[in-house]
């Protein structure tokens, strides 16, 4: 190693370079906290992140599944199994200090505390694999416009089509749940 370079200072080097290099910011993830958000490391602060442009059913009691009860008439354990499922596949594509690729800028919040991004492990887009895999619906409002959103949009009714995660395990109440009316 350089003289210079002191073993201490590696990691706030290799901090400062993540930071300056062309591409998306990468780092380690903390946790899946549920089918929308996740939490990371940056330095030595955790951050929150929202996938943007997608939502996932709640899998906790809190504001956002009183509201989604209220709208649905479905009951506490049903809107919950689908948070739950919804949490369980997110887990299943992100493990605890797995790199995270951030696109977004994490100054900003949403009106929960959660930074609104784009994430990707190892090449795939997190917020694209829930809505494909059929854990998640597309926003129709945030961060996310034009092209990406017309994408998310056809990913979402391909899963919906094939019947893919909540669309084929819970139909009627994630049909209920999205606002998106009968099941076919």
């Amino acid at each position: 190693m350089h003289p210079i370079v002191r073993p201490a200072l590696l990691p706030l080097l290799l901090f400062a370079a993540t930071a300056w290099s062309d591409g998306p910011a990468s780092y380690p993830l903390v946790a899946v906290e549920d089918g929308d958000t996740i939490t990371i490391r940056v330095g030595q602060e955790v951050k929150r992140l929202q996938l943007a442009g997608i939502d996932a059913p709640e899998d906790v009691q809190n504001p956002k599944l009183s509201k989604d009860l209220e709208r649905t008439g479905l009951p506490a354990d049903t809107l919950l199994k689908l948070g739950r499922a919804a949490s369980d596949h997110l887990r299943s594509l992100v493990a605890p200090n797995d790199p995270v690729s951030i696109t977004g800028d994490l100054s900003t919040s949403d009106r929960y505390g959660r930074i609104p991004v784009q994430a990707h492990v190892a090449g795939r887009s997190l917020n694209a694999a829930m809505v494909a895999d059929g854990y998640a619906v597309v926003l129709g409002r945030g961060p996310v416009a034009g092209a990406e959103v017309q994408k998310l949009q056809t990913l979402q009714q391909d899963a919906r089509d094939q019947r893919r995660g909540l669309w084929g395990e819970q139909r009627e109440a994630a049909l209920s749940w999205s606002g998106q009316g009968p099941a076919n």
